[in-house]
C-alpha cells in the first residue's frame, strides 16, 4: 500500500534561488504536508546553496528525499524517471524547481482524481509576469470533462503538454511503462501524448488554476520559452520525432496535425527569433522538414498566414529556399513576438 497520497518529483540544477518558495508552496498545501512526498533529483548542481538546501530538506523532513545523480544529464527527463521509480504514493506529479503551486492545488486534484478513478488529471495554470499574472485560455472556455478515451474529445490534444499541472496514478505509469524521453526536449509532449492514449479515465479541469508558471526574461535568469539556440531547437526536434514514432507505431497518424500543428508554429517562430546562423538554420530545417511536410500537406500555412510562404519549399524539400523565406519573415518581428506569447505554452 502506498505511503502517501501524492509524490512531487522535482528535477533540480543550481536551483537555490527558487527552492524555498517552491518548497513553501508544497508545505502549506491544504491536502496536508504529511500526505505529500517530495523527491528532489539533482542533476549535478555546482551551486553550494542548492546543495545545502537539498541536504537540509532531506535531513529535516521524513517525507523528503534528495537524490544526487552521478552524471549531469542536461535535461529533466532523467530526473523525472528516477523520481517516478522511487516514489511511494498513489499519484505522482512532476514539477519544475522555479515555480509554485496554489495552496489548494493538490487537494482539488487528488479529490477529483480519486472520485473519478482517474489515471490522469489535468488542470489549468497561471502565467506569472513581473507586472502581474494571467489565466491561460484554452478551447474549453471553463468547461470540465471526464473521458474514458481521448478519442471522445480530441480537444485534449490542444492542451499544454507542460507536465507540472498533471497528476498521474503511479500504477498506471508503471504498468504501461510510460517514461520521459531522456537526453532531449519535448519530453513532456511525448509523455503527455502517450498518457492520453493509454489512459482509461482522464479528467480535465479547465476552471482550476493549480500552478504558477513564472515567465522570466533577464540575463542569467531566463524561462525556457526564451531560450532559442541551436542545441535547444535541435533537441526539441528529437523529441518531436519520438512522438511521431509513437503515433506511427500505434496507428494514431490521423491525429498528427491536431497534436503537432501549434508546436510547429511555435518552433518556427522560435527559430526565426533566434540568433542561429543561416548554416545552423539549414541544418535544423533539414532535420525537421519531413515532420513539417506531413503537417503542411493538411494545413498549408500552419494556420498562420505569416507562414504561408513556407508551404511550397517545405513540400519540395527545398531547405535553402525555406531558410531564405524564414529570413524574409523575420521582418515581422513584432507579430512574431506576439505569437510566442500566444504559443508560449507549446514551448516543447
Amino acid at each position: 500500500m502506498a505511503k502517501y497520497k501524492v509524490s512531487v518529483v522535482v528535477p533540480t540544477y543550481n536551483s537555490g534561488l527558487f527552492l524555498n518558495a517552491f518548497f513553501d508552496s508544497i508545505m502549506y498545501q491544504s491536502l496536508g504536508f504529511e500526505n505529500i512526498e517530495v523527491i528532489f533529483v539533482d542533476d549535478c548542481s555546482d551551486d553550494e546553496y542548492t546543495l545545502y538546501l537539498l541536504d537540509l530538506f532531506d535531513e529535516n523532513f521524513s517525507n523528503v528525499k534528495s537524490i544526487f545523480l552521478d552524471e549531469n544529464s542536461g535535461f529533466p527527463g532523467t530526473g523525472r524517471n528516477v523520481g517516478l521509480i522511487l516514489s511511494d504514493s498513489e499519484y505522482v506529479i512532476f514539477s519544475d524547481h522555479d515555480d509554485t503551486y496554489n495552496p489548494d492545488a493538490f487537494e482539488i486534484m487528488y479529490d477529483n482524481a480519486t472520485k473519478n478513478d482517474a489515471d490522469m488529471l489535468i488542470t489549468n495554470y497561471y502565467r506569472i509576469f513581473p507586472d502581474g499574472r494571467e489565466k491561460v485560455k484554452t478551447v474549453f472556455n471553463g468547461e470540465n470533462i471526464v473521458v474514458n478515451d481521448v478519442k471522445e474529445d480530441t480537444r485534449l490534444f490542444s492542451i499544454d503538454p507542460a507536465i507540472w499541472c498533471k497528476l498521474f496514478r503511479k500504477d498506471f505509469l508503471i504498468e504501461n511503462d510510460i517514461r520521459f524521453l531522456e537526453g532531449m526536449l519535448a519530453e513532456d509532449l511525448y509523455f503527455f501524448i502517450v498518457s492520453l492514449f493509454k489512459s482509461s479515465s482522464t479528467v480535465y479541469l479547465d476552471d482550476v488554476y493549480s500552478y504558477n508558471y513564472y515567465i522570466r526574461n533577464v540575463e542569467g535568469d531566463k524561462s525556457t520559452i526564451h531560450i532559442r539556440n541551436k542545441k535547444y531547437l535541435g533537441k526539441m526536434i528529437e523529441g518531436y520525432w519520438k512522438t511521431e514514432e509513437f503515433l506511427q507505431n500505434n496507428g494514431f497518424n490521423q491525429y498528427y496535425t491536431e497534436i503537432f500543428n501549434m508546436h510547429f508554429v511555435y518552433w518556427l517562430t522560435s527559430l526565426i527569433l533566434s540568433g542561429v546562423t543561416d548554416d545552423e538554420k539549414l541544418e535544423l530545417i533539414t532535420d525537421i522538414n519531413e515532420l513539417l511536410k506531413k503537417d503542411v500537406e493538411i494545413n498549408p500555412g500552419f494556420n498562420e498566414r505569416i507562414y504561408a510562404g513556407l508551404t511550397k519549399p517545405i513540400l519540395e524539400d527545398d531547405y535553402a529556399k525555406t531558410v531564405k523565406n524564414i529570413n524574409s519573415i523575420s521582418r515581422y518581428r513584432g507579430i512574431l513576438m506576439k505569437l510566442t506569447g500566444t504559443f508560449s505554452r507549446f514551448r516543447g
